[in-house]
């Protein structure tokens, strides 16, 4: 993985992306009908294509001699494309209904770790015995710890961005978004320590 690619790749599409949403909700908050569908459809799927473009700049650390783009050939050879955007976005209506999880702080990575675990499985584990995908205790502890520093980091970064960001642009209520790009950014080492896992069963 080229960390400086992958850095601003990571960055500037979760930036886009966040923006994207904004700017629709924004010229559709007259419109009851619209902001819903963009709330519940569009938005998510947004977020889906930013997280799978992050998931694929984490990837290539399960095998140093691939890059980010051996991600989306992988996932164009095996036709997963369409059927990776659609499983994601059932999961996250389905966690939307489930207590403690249903937080964007747990969503997102289980999104990504989903994805991760998708294309691994696709690529290795139909050919090699002995792999599972299943994290070990102490990755699902590390795991779980990154998520709450988080939870308690983005807490505290959104509430002063989302101000700046309504100050700014003379609008209200950015603070879901910016607290999604935060959550985007912040779950990278939930993915890294996911993939180490991963990586460890190959060697």
């Amino acid at each position: 993985m080229n960390l400086l690619l992958a850095v601003p790749i990571t960055a500037s599409t979760v930036i886009l992306g966040t923006g994207l949403c904004f700017y629709l909700l924004y010229q559709a908050r007259e419109v009851a009908t619209t902001v819903w569908l963009l709330e519940h459809i569009i938005c998510p799927i947004i977020r889906i294509l930013v997280l799978l473009v992050v998931v694929s700049q984490i990837y290539p650390i399960i095998d140093e001699n691939s890059t980010s783009l051996d991600f989306w050939r992988t996932l164009a050879r095996q036709n997963e494309f369409r059927d990776i955007v659609n499983l994601l976005f059932i999961a996250g209506l389905l966690l939307a209904f489930l207590p403690l999880v249903n937080h964007p702080v747990f969503a997102l990575p289980l999104q990504s770790t989903f994805s991760i675990a998708l294309v691994f499985h696709g690529q290795y584990l139909q050919s090699m015995d002995g792999l599972t995908l299943i994290p070990s205790i102490a990755t699902i502890l590390k795991l779980v710890a990154y998520m709450t520093l988080a939870y308690f980091v983005t807490r505290e970064l959104s509430i002063r961005l989302s101000r700046w960001v309504d100050r700014r642009l003379v609008v209200e209520g950015s603070i879901r978004l910016v607290s999604d790009a935060i959550y985007m950014v912040l779950q990278i080492p939930v993915m890294l320590n996911y993939c180490g896992f991963l990586k460890a069963q190959l060697t």
